[in-house]
């Protein structure tokens, strides 16, 4: 078994993490010019009190990109047909939708499976 400290909970609690493959959702933002603390606000919390997302970050390019990089122990199809369908989705999108320069972008993939390594340190 691999463990896998997942920043939205704390480094100090240890979840475990099998070789059986996840989804990776990556969701790409452009954000307007000046809209960046609208769209931070409106996103904080929302996948992280998710039981099945067992990893989320969020980076930035610099400019008005930003990227979600989420890990979920679940299935496109679970994904797509419950996880998209919670009510707070509606609410979210009603915030975040504004500060949007053109539409979001998801993107899934699948872990092979093969595990994953990282450098000693890393989660803290």
């Amino acid at each position: 078994m691999l463990y896998l400290c997942t920043i939205a909970v704390c480094t100090t609690t240890m979840t475990r993490i099998s070789t059986l493959n996840h989804l990776t959702v990556f969701v790409t933002f452009h954000i307007k010019i000046g809209q960046t603390e609208a769209w931070k606000e409106a996103h904080m919390g929302s996948s992280r009190a998710e039981p099945k997302c067992i990893y989320f970050d969020v980076f930035h390019n610099g400019n008005n990109k930003f990227r979600l990089v989420e890990v979920w122990d679940a299935t496109k199809e679970w994904f797509e047909n419950v996880q998209l369908k919670k009510e707070y989705y509606a609410a979210l999108w009603v915030l975040s939708k504004p500060t949007w320069e053109r539409d979001m972008e998801i993107e899934y993939f699948e872990r092979l499976g093969e595990g994953m390594s990282w450098k000693q340190g890393f989660w803290g």
